[in-house]
């Protein structure tokens, strides 16, 4: 804008001059600390103006060497903003529609409206997952996250290989360490690698610098230390521990931690634990594991049960009592007790298997495929 005022004066002197050439040839005298100054007018004025032209481009230039080499043509050119302008409208038009190559060729004729490194995203974002390119050491920290962030996105379709993902993420995480959506994109690829170790080394570290909540954490860890414990036989204890004290009322960590206690010769405390977690929640995986646990001394443990009404017991512990009333050969209660659970659409299944399962075993094959029957049908 300068620019343009300056080259309309300019324009304006000049046809001053012109006009009124005799204005021109008029003597100008300036005095000015004992100096004297005498000159023709139009001279004068032309002179002035060289001088501001040539303190303006200095001005521009000195810009330029301060903001750094790379960007003195920049500073210097006279380029049309509006139209470069349009130029990157019309890219992110594109970008937004999916339309052509994604604005990419427009994107390119639309420097010096934005940074360089601004365009760089710009461009890496109108670039498909698949295509972008693996970042380099001597990259834009800033665009290699960006890059990596765009490469990785879950939702994207076709994605780049998981070793291609992989290294994205770990170039990501060299340039931004600890950034939270690396490590849990991460966490997520060694969830699919099914490395157990590294998916809990990433969650427990997210969690502990609060970068994920405790909700979305908890069933993930719990699930990596059950899968720890079945690879690492003598550190399988120290995972389920973990895992019992991160869900203690989730039902596949109490039936892995009672069968490893019961394992390890604490059967009470495994039996415990299970009576504890049936008395404030129905859960059949859970009564299914105390049934074998107790299956040797059904009869006392039925006694247990025995004279506590339905509405006192939960579903789960009705098929327990069940159980057990057949273990202890109290057939007539057992089946009794069992056709009321038929009644629950949730356990229904589970009570006709059952009830076919007892009928196999006394070779009433007729009995037991109808039993069999009937729980397919609850079942769909």
């Amino acid at each position: 804008m300068k620019l343009i005022l300056m080259l309309i004066l300019a324009l304006a002197l000049a046809v001053g001059l012109i006009a009124f050439p005799h204005l021109a040839e008029q003597m100008l005298r300036i005095e000015a600390f004992g100096w004297i100054l005498e000159t023709r007018q139009g001279v004068f004025l032309i002179t002035l103006f060289a001088l501001l032209l040539a303190i303006w481009l200095l001005q521009r230039f000195i810009g330029a060497l301060i903001a750094g080499p790379g960007n003195i043509w920049r500073s210097l050119r006279m380029g049309n903003r509006k139209r470069r302008e349009k130029r990157l409208r019309d890219a992110l038009a594109q970008w937004v529609d999916s339309r052509g190559d994604i604005g990419d060729k427009t994107l390119k004729r639309s420097s010096g409206v934005l940074p360089d490194w601004a365009l760089e995203m710009l461009r890496i974002m109108a670039t498909q997952a698949k295509d972008q390119k693996l970042p380099q050491n001597a990259d834009d920290p800033l665009l290699v996250a960006y890059a990596a962030r765009v490469a990785t996105e879950p939702g994207v379709h076709p994605q780049p290989d998981l070793a291609t993902r992989k290294a994205y993420l770990e170039a990501w995480l060299k340039v931004h360490p600890g950034a939270p959506l690396a490590m849990n994109r991460l966490a997520a690829i060694a969830e699919e690698e099914g490395n157990w170790q590294k998916l809990a080394e990433l969650l427990e570290e997210a969690w502990k610098n609060g970068h994920r909540s405790s909700h979305s954490v908890k069933p993930r860890l719990a699930h990596a230390y059950l899968k720890l414990a079945g690879e690492s036989p003598d550190q399988c204890m120290e995972y389920l521990r973990k895992a019992f004290r991160l869900l203690p009322d989730d039902g596949d960590v109490l039936v892995a931690y009672g069968r490893a206690l019961a394992d390890s010769g604490d059967e009470k405390g495994a039996g415990r634990i299970w009576t504890e977690h049936l008395e404030k929640q129905s859960d059949i995986e859970v009564a299914r594991a105390l049934l074998e646990l107790v299956r040797d001394n059904a009869l006392r443990t039925y006694r247990k049960l025995e004279d506590r009404a339905d509405f006192e017991l939960n579903e789960a512990q009705r098929w327990l009592r069940a159980e057990l009333a057949h273990t202890a050969r109290l057939d007539g209660l057992a089946f009794e007790q069992m056709r009321s659970l038929t009644e629950e659409p949730e356990y229904a299944a589970s009570a006709w298997q059952s009830m076919g399962n007892w009928h196999a075993a006394a070779s009433e094959f007729e009995q037991a495929a109808h039993c069999f029957r009937q729980a397919l049908e609850q079942q769909r």
